[in-house]
């Protein structure tokens, strides 16, 4: 038994070892993930190129014959080649221009895979009508053929014994076209593993992926497009150019037997494969009846168009088909093959390149590889790996599939064979974070406990200081409330006197308010009279202007008798005499008249000047009225104040006496937080220790 080839390589330099390659690979144990990147085993990968796409880092790639096909044809090497019907997918329509640039780099001949699907079905369809098996799993993935080579070997004798599209069309060639015996042969595949195939059946000297011409064509800027269309240089197909979407197989085998779709299982993709391979292996073991006995099945889900060795990963599932759809119509308008004349022209066909035993081929069993590399641990070593993780309650098993794996059963089987490592698995990394994050967080606390320690007792300290002197403050703060608390009763004492010495005084003012108001009115009275006498000493003021006046009359009516008397002569001079006294008494009269008033004019001015000075103090003792209402207002409201400041100081002697009260719980209060202050101080120091 030859070892497989490698198709899937790994760039190391480029792996995160983030297992994602393991959780897509249907066979996980062929990947290494005990190192620093993941490895790849090639006796146990199955080379389906899953792991490729879904690696974002491009640290997987897969392995062709490109570079030697080209260094071949280059050298002169005569070379056929023939394409898989996922072409016109890959190549956008364009499968015949795609011939047009074979030939052109020195292809000598270009056959279609799709008549080797046309012969395949018919070798199916003559098996079937001949064994009528139990049983027929169909075999033109190359992927699923070599996974159940290794991994479901019960299944090995269900493998359909008919080869594969590219095998019949390579083994059709080697028969019906001797002209090309001697030449080397490559397949333009959309499929990675198809080199293996090809090893184990003899058949094919390159295998060419579709991905590797379209990286060469973009590389050298050419376009299919310049390329003649070029026909195929083998009989076309009809509609087994769909074998390379899922149920192409059932679909072309419904035109050699209508109604047997009814007996074919179409089924495709991953992990869906490998569930379905567990079943199928469980229901021949247990004997059980199968609804469909034959098995179209693909490893890729959308078939071989969307293979791993093709661009069309990213291209929708509608435009994918739609190609290889329409190619299909054309096909059977071509053959015509819905009337019987074209339907007998194409089975002519068919059959002429068809021949019993020609196109068979066996397999090769390969679990002995597997169970060689990939020991079972017992029951006690799993769970001797699953302590070693970390896992001993069933909340531990989280079947989380972080490492890639379907289940920790598989991560700890993969652990014992040395193919992976228990720090790979999430619950163990969680459990030993949480590990040195307790060992980290308890040596940051111990360092944490020391330096808070440092410092509390050095606060305590302080605080201790702090209290000692809080005790003497609050005994020097009693002492104050104490004499406070005299002064102030003295004060209240003084504060009751002045209350008294008030009482007494509001009632002498009041006593004077009682005076001044009489002596006001007294005062006005005085006014009154002093204005009657003003008023009469202008009478009598007048009354001695008009004696004056008379004695003035009197004494020139003297004159006058006097002469009136002279000129008489002696009978006159008793009347001149008379006259004469008259005279004299006018003047003495005049002389006393101008005394009087001149004292009446002096008397006048001192009762004007009198009633003057009477109305100042009378608008004076008004004034001191007002003043006294305002000092009896004012002595009022002292009082009140007075009052309120005893009500005060009442007050204040009571706040004092709580005072005295607050100052001992205090003091209490301080002498007991300065001994919890020492006992916290000793055990912070023993916790430090």
């Amino acid at each position: 038994m030859e070892n497989l080839k490698p198709v899937i390589c790994v760039d190391p330099e480029k792996c995160v070892n983030c297992h994602r390659c393991i959780s897509v690979c249907p066979a996980k144990f062929c990947n290494d993930g005990s190192g620093d990147y993941v490895k790849v085993n090639d006796q146990l990968c199955i080379g389906c190129g899953a792991c490729i796409s879904v690696c974002a880092h491009g640290a997987r790639r897969g392995l062709d014959d490109f570079v030697p096909f080209m260094d071949a044809l280059k050298n002169g090497e005569k070379i056929i080649a023939i394409v898989a019907p996922a072409a016109a997918a890959n190549f956008r329509g364009k499968d015949l221009e795609l011939n047009g640039f074979l030939k052109s780099i020195g292809v000598k001949a270009v056959f279609d895979v799709s008549f080797g699907a046309e012969l395949t079905t018919k070798s199916y369809i003559e098996d079937i009508k001949k064994k009528n098996p139990k049983l027929m799993i169909s075999q033109p993935c190359p992927a699923l053929v070599t996974y159940i080579e290794l991994y479901y070997n019960d299944l090995l004798p269900y493998l359909a014994t008919a080869d594969s599209p590219m095998a019949h069309t390579f083994a059709m060639i080697r028969r019906f076209y001797p002209q090309y015996k001697e030449y080397k042969m490559a397949a333009i595949s959309p499929c990675f593993a198809k080199r293996r195939e090809f090893d184990e059946n003899g058949l094919g000297d390159y295998n060419v992926t579709m991905k590797s011409i379209s990286d060469y064509l973009e590389a050298n800027n050419l376009s299919l497009s310049r390329y003649q269309k070029t026909p195929y240089d083998n009989p076309p197909a009809e509609r087994a150019v769909l074998y390379s979407t899922p149920g192409g197989l059932m679909r072309t085998a419904e035109r050699f037997i209508p109604g047997i779709a009814n007996k074919i299982r179409k089924i495709e993709g991953q992990p869906t494969m490998a569930q379905y391979f567990s079943e199928l292996s469980d229901a021949v073991k247990n004997k059980k009846e199968l609804s469909c006995p034959v098995v179209d099945c693909l490893n890729c889900e959308r078939g071989c168009n969307c293979g791993a060795g093709t661009i069309n990963q990213n291209l929708g599932l509608d435009e994918l088909e739609t190609y290889i759809e329409n190619r299909m119509k054309n096909r059977i308008k071509n053959w015509k093959s819905t009337t019987r004349f074209g339907r007998r022209k194409l089975d002519k066909t068919i059959d002429k390149y068809w021949r019993e035993g020609l196109y068979t081929r066996s397999y090769t069993d390969r679990s002995s590889v597997y169970h060689a590399m990939i020991k079972q641990p017992s029951e006690e070593e799993l769970n001797e790996i699953f302590q070693q993780m970390g896992k001993t309650e069933k909340k531990d098993f989280l079947d989380c599939g972080a490492c890639g794996y379907n289940s920790c059963r598989e991560m700890a089987i993969a652990i014992y064979n040395n193919i992976n490592k228990k720090e790979n698995c999430h619950h163990y990394l969680m459990h030993e974070n949480v590990k040195v994050h307790e060992r980290i967080l308890s040596e940051k606390i111990k360092e944490t406990i020391k330096e808070v320690s440092n410092v509390s007792v050095t606060k305590l300290e302080e605080n201790e200081t702090n209290v000692d002197s809080l005790v003497s403050q609050t005994k020097v703060m009693s002492e104050i409330v104490v004499t406070s608390s005299s002064a102030i009763e003295e004060m209240i004492g003084n504060i009751n006197s002045i209350t008294t010495t008030l009482e007494r005084t509001s009632a002498v003012v009041s006593e004077l308010e009682n005076a001044t108001s009489n002596g006001n009115a007294n005062l006005v009275d005085v006014t009154t009279l002093v204005a009657g006498i003003e008023q009469d000493s202008q009478g009598l003021v007048e009354m001695s202007k008009m004696i004056q006046s008379i004695s003035s009359q009197t004494n020139l009516l003297a004159m006058n008798a006097a002469i009136e008397a002279a000129h008489a002569g002696t009978a006159g001079a008793g009347f001149a005499v008379v006259a004469d006294e008259i005279r004299k008494l006018a003047e003495n009269s005049s002389v006393q008249a101008k005394n009087i008033h001149k004292v009446l004019d002096k008397i006048k001015k001192t009762i004007d000047s009198a009633y003057a000075k009477t109305k100042t103090t009378q608008e004076e003792f008004a004034e001191i009225v007002r003043l006294s209402d305002r000092v009896k207002n004012q002595e009022s409201e002292v009082l009140n104040a007075v009052n309120e400041e005893n009500k005060g100081g009442a007050l204040v002697l009571q706040s004092i006496a709580k005072l005295k009260d607050s100052e001992k719980a205090v003091s209490d209060a301080a002498d007991n937080l300065l001994k919890g202050t020492m006992l916290i101080k000793q055990n912070i120091k023993e916790l430090a220790e």
